[in-house]
């Protein structure tokens, strides 16, 4: 689950479309993709619009990646058998107190024929590649090639790049900015007051205006 290759599935789809260039448009491990994709090809990428994310590696140490880890936990200590989307609910009370969020989370849930509950996603695949979801790469074969570019600071993405904070989101903070700035220099930061890190969601009409003004720029 490396950013590198999320980005080669993306690039895929672009070339399946038949697309030259795209306007990227990213939430979090979305955005964190979309960063890499703009990286590594930025020819194909004509603008980016990255929300409430930053393209660097978190540690426990954060809280917002600490919230993260605990959520995925709380699922894998879910059974399924023989229960009811509202017995799952109920029971991710325990672990996950906002009810917006555990909405958000029970989004991923299915039933299929014949009554059993599914998660869509893989949580087993996605609680042991935590670590590289956590960090940030991009599409570069020679890796001794790449840090030196990063090194010389001449890996960078030059075209617009829009970032979209939520207000009550510490996803992005002051001590990213030097990171930011340095691989996407034609950067602009927004902040939407009162989101969270779901800022789409909570704010949709906010973010809407926000995407409408950069697409019409």
């Amino acid at each position: 689950m490396s950013y590198s290759h999320m980005a080669d599935d993306v690039l895929g789809f672009i070339n399946k479309m038949g697309l030259e260039q795209v306007v990227l448009v990213g939430h979090s491990m979305g955005g964190k993709v979309a960063h890499s994709l703009a990286l590594s090809y930025p020819e194909r990428v004509a603008g980016l619009v990255v929300m409430d994310i930053a393209p660097v590696t978190y540690t426990c140490q954060d809280a917002s990646w600490s919230a993260v880890q605990d959520i995925i936990q709380a699922l894998e200590s879910v059974t399924l058998e023989q229960k009811t989307k509202r017995d799952v609910e109920m029971e991710l009370r325990a672990n996950v107190s906002d009810p917006a969020l555990r909405a958000f989370v029970m989004t991923n849930l299915e039933t299929r024929k014949g009554g059993s509950l599914v998660w869509k996603i893989h949580i087993d695949a996605i609680s042991k590649q935590l670590d590289k979801i956590a960090s940030f790469d991009v599409n570069y074969q020679d890796e001794q090639k790449f840090i030196e570019l990063l090194d010389q600071e001449m890996m960078r993405y030059m075209g617009d790049t829009f970032v979209i904070k939520g207000g009550s989101s510490s996803f992005i903070k002051g001590s990213h900015m030097e990171t930011i700035s340095r691989l996407f220099p034609n950067y602009m930061l927004t902040t939407v007051k009162g989101a969270g890190h779901w800022v789409h969601a909570e704010a949709p009409e906010a973010t809407l205006a926000l995407l409408k003004t950069y697409l019409d720029r």
